[in-house]
């Protein structure tokens, strides 16, 4: 609080506490210290100074398009480009500072559009305007300040000479009345009170100016260092320049080197053809004689490798016969198990069927005794136990006729199951049946095929096997 004065910072702490901005313990024991006459620790100067700077604004904000910003948040969110840039150059612009050169083109070529700082030029003159304001105002203020401590001291004098012993008054002279003159004190006081307020805050705004202007120089600083750096840009591109350029002269003199070497290539080299046309018609005579001798070892090397693979062609037939024979045998065995099973089946069918014609005798016959036993009833006068009796034979008669139905239904529907499964594996029996067929007239084809062609091969290495001996002969 440099800047403001005991009375001017008491005023602000007292403003701070009627606005409720601040921890009103802390600015209560500032203020007391103030009051006091003492000194203020560092940390509450800090304090204040933060308070100070939230109140008037300490960074001048540029004025920087809105659509920039969005753009700038929506890159950072979708994740197109430097995060940890967009968001350095994002907090830049928030506080209206200016962006380095790299950053600037970076996000230029980010956005596709070019960023505009013309806005800046006329807000420094707004800022020189509000300077010369403010600069009015205070003087005004100052010269308002000074009017009101004369008229103040003017009625104090009046009010002393009001309590002097009154004396021979001039004519025509009326004196003030002390009460009229009191309440013509309070009033000039009350506006003096006014005016020093207005004044405080003169001086407030006053104090906010000059971090203005503090903040103005720091940007025109910054835009110096800018420049600075432009320049030292430059300068390292011209020094790239007499670099590339040395470079250049290096590459041609290299380049008139390799022609020169070139050319005495190109004498070697007509030199090494005469010599090969010379070796050449030398060689041509020692690689017709081994043409010969190349094409007969050739043709042999070809009727052995015919003859292997003759041999090996013919195991891989014996080899694939056999495993042929062990699949068949294999499905043989198959076909017994279930030729096996089927029989097993068919005789539990016949059981079944033989099972429900003793169980449809069985029903008759419980069906017979029912009809008596009704008969018996019906002629016979029985007494009551016999009457029990023959109940009981009766409820246990239909017992057993309703077991001897469930146990029929049971086993008509086992009996249909075992009819179906028997006509599917009948059916699967037949395909596979086929399918052997066919397997097997296919491999019968291949071997036909493999003995025909073994005998052409044979009668071809044994007329082959003649030629060579006549050419060994020869």
């Amino acid at each position: 609080m440099a800047s403001l004065t005991v009375q001017e910072t008491r005023a602000f702490v007292e403003k701070l506490m009627a606005s409720g901005k601040g921890d009103p313990g802390r600015l209560a024991h500032i203020l007391t210290i103030l009051r006091e006459g003492r000194q203020l620790y560092n940390s509450d100067k800090r304090y204040l100074d933060e308070k100070f700077s939230q109140e008037i604004g300490l960074q001048e904000q540029l004025k920087v398009d809105e659509d920039v910003i969005t753009k700038t948040q929506k890159l950072i969110t979708s994740g197109a480009g430097d995060t940890g840039r967009l968001q350095f150059i994002l907090e830049s612009l928030k506080k209206g500072k200016t962006l380095y050169k790299s950053d600037e083109q970076y996000l230029e070529s980010k956005l596709g559009q070019k960023i505009n700082y013309d806005t800046i030029l006329s807000a420094k003159h707004d800022s020189d305007k509000t300077i010369d304001v403010l600069k009015s105002q205070v003087s005004w203020a100052n010269q308002k300040i000074a009017s009101l401590e004369s008229v103040i001291q003017e009625k104090m004098v009046q009010l002393q000479s009001a309590h002097k012993p009154q004396g021979t008054l001039p004519k025509g002279h009326t004196t003030q009345s002390l009460d009229q003159i009191q309440r013509e004190l309070a009033q000039e006081e009350a506006n003096l009170s006014r005016e020093k307020t207005e004044a405080e805050r003169i001086k407030i705004e006053q104090s906010k100016l000059t971090q203005i202007i503090l903040d103005r120089k720091e940007f025109e600083k910054q835009v110096a260092m800018e420049k600075e750096n432009i320049k030292t840009q430059i300068e390292q591109e011209r020094q790239n320049m007499e670099t590339q350029n040395r470079l250049v002269e290096q590459i041609k003199a290299q380049e008139a080197q390799l022609e020169t070497a070139r050319r005495e290539r190109d004498g070697i080299i007509s030199q090494l053809q005469k010599e090969q046309a010379d070796i050449a018609i030398q060689a041509e005579s020692e690689r017709a004689k081994l043409a010969e001798q190349a094409l007969v070892a050739k043709q042999i090397q070809q009727k052995k490798e015919q003859l292997e693979h003759i041999r090996l062609e013919n195991q891989k037939i014996i080899q694939e016969t056999k495993q042929q024979e062990k699949l068949l045998e294999e499905q043989v065995r198959q076909e017994k198990e279930k030729l096996a099973s089927q029989a097993k089946i068919l005789k539990t069918i016949s059981s079944h069927e033989k099972f429900l014609a003793d169980a449809k005798q069985k029903q008759a016959e419980i069906s017979l005794q029912i009809i008596e036993q009704k008969k018996k009833l019906a002629s016979a006068s029985p007494s009551i136990s016999q009457l029990k009796s023959d109940q009981e034979l009766l409820n246990k008669i239909l017992a057993e006729r309703a077991a001897l139905e469930s146990q029929v239904k049971t086993a008509s529907a086992d009996l249909k199951l075992i009819k179906k499964e028997k006509t599917i594996v009948e059916k699967q029996l037949k395909s596979q049946k086929l399918g052997i067929a066919r397997e097997k007239k296919k491999e019968e084809s291949k071997i036909k095929k493999l003995e025909q062609k073994k005998k052409l091969v044979s009668k071809s290495i044994t007329s082959e096997s003649e030629k060579i001996k006549k050419l060994a002969k020869n």
